[in-house]
């Protein structure tokens, strides 16, 4: 073997050696090495035995990140078609209610598993004398009408009695679900006071459907609506119909929205319109607190009496909304603002100890050493474990000697 052969051969040891104690250095810190832990999934599926179905049947339910450790009440979204649309449905809701994002509310979703779609989202209508179908009625011993109980006489009460609920529902139906969410708007208008459709299935004998309801609407109704309709690229006439027919007729207490995606069939578009759905229903619920310049709690207290006024319930500013606007006002430097807003947190939540430790830091701001001492000694207090509130606490006792 030649001097240069030998050489490249040693050369290939060595670093093959190197190699070899990298990866054996490297390998406790890769398996020792701290991993963050998934997300938490509050969902729970539960077998119910329906009386009104006879049969067997299951719902999920995803629940607030923060539910147990609350005892707040929740509106809820039910979702039709669970296998296909509970998941996303379920991220949609917890992304858009998340924290700085604040599109909505957050929300209990419960998914209804289906055992035959067909069966139990469809209209069945009864027949005259003669035998012909007769459209302008249907049973409710059967098909959608039997399905409707089921869900206003089961599951809804099932819902209220074992969750910590809001008095407010939304529907969500794809394809033949959205014709039965039609259907029960038309039967139990109360039941769900907002909806959001995807490309209903409005065909044959259902064509009635879009008489029946236009029928519907007209008449008055002590409640405010809200209906989503929205269709990928296919047929839309029937839809079109549907929504040119509420647009004409619709009352000041139906607000309704239409919209088509171009770049959606009839099996993807359900993703979209979801979140574009729960984003029209809680339109007004947004406040762009990093784009206004001076924000009081008197502000919140208002924004949040018109929400409550729209959606028939008493609607609160949460802890995190009011702290964020809090900290966006004492950045921008409106401390007096920003002190009243964390006054009036801690008043609401006075068991959290990070309201008490905003409120000292805003007081630290403000040169009221006093009051911010004593805010961070109740931030600690409540809780032993508050770092920075301990902290924040020994250099403000440092400065006083």
């Amino acid at each position: 073997m030649n001097k240069r052969a030998k050489l490249s051969r040693y050369v290939y040891y060595f670093n093959s050696s190197l190699i070899l104690l990298f990866i054996l250095i490297s390998l406790p810190k890769v398996v020792t090495a701290q991993i963050d832990s998934l997300p938490i999934h509050n969902e729970e599926a539960i077998l119910l035995h329906s009386k009104v179905m006879s049969e067997d049947r299951t719902i999920w339910i995803h629940l607030p990140a923060n539910y147990t450790n609350t005892s707040d009440f929740y509106p809820v979204l039910y979702v039709l078609d669970a296998g296909n649309h509970f998941n996303y449905a379920s991220e949609a809701v917890d992304f858009l209610a998340g924290y700085d994002r604040n599109r909505m509310p957050e929300m209990i979703v419960v998914g209804v598993v289906n055992v035959d779609r067909g069966r139990d989202f469809t209209p069945v209508y009864k027949k005259k004398a003669n035998g012909t179908v007769d459209s302008s009625q249907t049973t409710t011993n059967t098909g959608a009408g039997r399905f409707l109980r089921y869900i206003a006489d089961e599951v809804t009460p099932y819902i209220d009695t074992h969750y910590r609920v809001q008095p407010y529902r939304i529907l969500a139906g794809h394809s033949l679900g959205g014709l039965f969410a039609l259907y029960a708007k038309e039967q139990m208008p109360n039941l769900f006071p907002a909806m959001i459709l995807t490309s209903p299935a409005i065909n044959g004998v259902n064509d009635r459907m879009l008489f029946n309801l236009q029928s519907f609407i007209k008449s008055s109704h002590p409640y405010n609506g809200k209906l989503f309709i929205a269709i990928g690229n296919e047929n839309t006439q029937k839809v079109d119909l549907l929504t040119s027919g509420l647009k004409q007729f619709a009352p000041k207490w139906l607000d309704v929205a239409y919209k088509k995606y171009d770049d959606e069939n009839h099996f993807s578009a359900p993703y979209k319109s979801l979140f574009d759905g729960l984003k029209f229903i809680y339109k007004d619920w947004f406040i762009d607190y990093y784009k206004i310049t001076s924000i009081t709690y008197q502000d919140i207290l208002q924004h949040f009496k018109i929400l409550s006024d729209e959606f028939g319930y008493s609607i609160t500013a949460t802890e995190d909304f009011v702290n964020n606007c809090g900290y966006n006002q004492l950045n921008s430097g409106h401390i007096k603002n920003a002190i009243g807003l964390f006054v009036e947190n801690v008043k609401a939540h006075p068991n959290s100890y990070n309201a008490y430790d905003s409120l000292a830091e805003a007081y630290m701001k403000s040169g009221n050493t006093s009051l911010a001492i004593f805010n961070y000694k109740k931030s600690i207090e409540l809780n032993p474990y508050n770092e920075n509130g301990k902290t924040m606490l020994e250099k403000l006792l440092k400065g006083k000697k």
